[in-house]
């Protein structure tokens, strides 16, 4: 009977032991197994948002209006433009637009020495975040510079505001001529 009770608590610790290696087989975040994105999806190229077709108003500067400072003249030339973008890039693929003037009678502020960090929307303003704003263009070259990324951004339903920042931060002004601590809800030439 002793040789019995000796098996029977030899089989019931194997079997405890064997238990509790089981139960540490589980993959947890940090062992190897998927990694899972924002909400525990998994993180694959899946989940990336469709892109889609986009009807952007960009906004140039009337070469002819900052040529001759004529108040007759309208100060900027818009025209649509359709694009392609992913949802979370269309404003900062927009204000790339504005790069290329549409026509030789356009001109544009936004030169390869304005760099953007990125350009993103919460509730109904979209923050552009400049990594570089290029040299002083003066009171004139910062108000069209301005104006530009403002009227094509507002021409977006979904945008009522645009608030500028320099590497994340709210500044006073860009280049010293304009202020920019508050949100524009209009161009700087709008009165």
């Amino acid at each position: 009977m002793k040789d019995k009770s000796v098996w029977v608590i030899l089989l019931c610790v194997v079997l405890m032991l064997g238990l509790a290696a089981l139960a540490g087989c589980g993959t947890d975040a940090g062992s190897g197994g998927p990694e899972t994105g924002p909400g525990g999806g998994t993180d694959t190229a899946d989940n990336a948002e469709e892109e889609q077709v986009y009807q952007v108003a960009v906004c140039f500067a009337n070469k002819e209006y900052i040529d001759t400072g004529n108040e007759a003249l309208d100060k900027f030339n818009i025209y649509t433009e359709e694009i392609t973008s992913a949802p979370e890039d269309v404003y900062l693929d927009a204000l790339e637009l504005l790069r290329e003037p549409s026509d030789e009678s356009d001109s544009t502020m936004i030169t390869e020495q304005v760099v953007f960090n990125d350009a993103y929307l919460e509730g109904d303003t979209v923050y552009v975040d400049f990594k570089s704003v290029g040299p002083n263009s003066g009171s004139l070259g910062e108000g069209f510079l301005v104006s530009q990324i403002v009227n094509t951004l507002l021409s977006f339903d979904e945008v009522t505001q645009v608030q500028f920042l320099v590497n994340g931060e709210v500044t006073e002004t860009l280049m010293g001529h304009v202020g920019t601590a508050e949100p524009f809800t209009k161009d700087v030439f709008t009165e």
